[in-house]
């Protein structure tokens, strides 16, 4: 096994209005999402969310990552993610939830100074994040690469050195990315073009026409993409799975409290699965909310 391949291996209803806010990235991917105002407040739940919690609910979101959240043609907000918040709103009894479209370099730190109350952005679980964040665990993803129906560039996804790559910027792949290109330049084979951009959607779409020769995303995100474009596919397997799940501020525990408790919830009476299920998803849902998971 050669060192880039071995590297590769480890490697508004009537009780829930929605006020929302958006920048760019809308797009035209609607599908029939699950009526979240079917599911009823948990009363005890509800008790640990704090007061200056449960009128308003601010919700920064990196759009578009689609399918996680995005805003669509018509400046909704919508995605499996954006969905689960919608849920877990309603176990919580929260009336209003508020979604802004938020550069995920600065996410982080907004919801820490209390500009917004959660972040919902496909967001690893990192100990890096926790040491400033509250995070609940609620999805499993990893990592995968797509390329042009039938790869007809013959992409190697175990030795991707020469290829020109796409990756979502300022991300785990991105970085991941860079790595691998300067262990290929180690080993005397030419390096890896790099082609970042925000827009996760357009990448994919430049993938599916030849632009590029092959995107590695989260294989949730580039799974869903393989069945809404018919000139693009995954290829080879997922790697580096890890959680992933919604951010609340270290000095809001109650927040985070209230959130595993709705997410288990959500999870225990088979809901999450249902809610993540119209965006092709639900397999990596999770079967415990876990708070601030240990992470090795």
């Amino acid at each position: 096994m050669n060192k880039i391949r071995k590297i590769f291996t480890l490697l508004c209803t009537a009780s829930l209005c929605l006020s929302l806010t958006a920048c760019a990235g809308k797009a035209n991917h609607a599908v029939d999402s699950f009526d979240t105002s079917t599911i009823p407040e948990d009363k005890e739940i509800s008790s640990l969310v704090p007061a200056k919690n449960k009128e308003l609910l601010k919700v920064a979101i990196d759009s578009p990552y689609i399918p996680a959240g995005f805003f669509d043609d018509k400046n909704q907000a919508t995605g499996y993610e954006v969905d689960v918040v919608r849920a877990l709103a309603r176990v919580l009894g929260i009336k209003n939830v508020q979604f802004s479209d938020v550069d995920f370099d600065s996410i982080l730190s907004q919801v820490d100074n209390g500009t917004y109350d959660m972040a919902a952005a496909a967001m690893t679980v990192k100990k890096s994040r926790m040491r400033d964040l509250n995070m609940v665990a609620y999805i499993q993803s990893g990592f995968i690469y797509g390329t042009q129906k039938n790869n007809p560039k013959n992409f190697d996804y175990g030795d991707p050195c020469g290829f020109t790559i796409a990756a979502k910027s300022n991300t785990s792949q991105e970085e991941l990315l860079h790595d691998l290109s300067e262990t290929c330049k180690e080993t005397g084979k030419n390096a890896i073009k790099i082609v970042a951009d925000k827009d996760q959607d357009k990448l994919i779409n430049e993938v599916a026409n030849g632009s590029i020769d092959a995107i590695i995303g989260e294989s949730a995100i580039i799974k869903y993409a393989e069945t809404r474009n018919k000139n693009f596919a995954s290829v080879g397997e997922s790697f580096q799975m890890a959680p992933q799940g919604l951010a609340t501020a270290k000095n809001n525990e109650p927040l985070a409290k209230a959130t595993q408790a709705g997410l288990q919830k959500l999870m225990d009476q088979g809901i999450l699965k249902q809610v993540m299920a119209p965006w092709g998803v639900e397999s990596f849902a999770l079967n415990y909310a876990t708070l601030n998971p240990p992470i090795a």
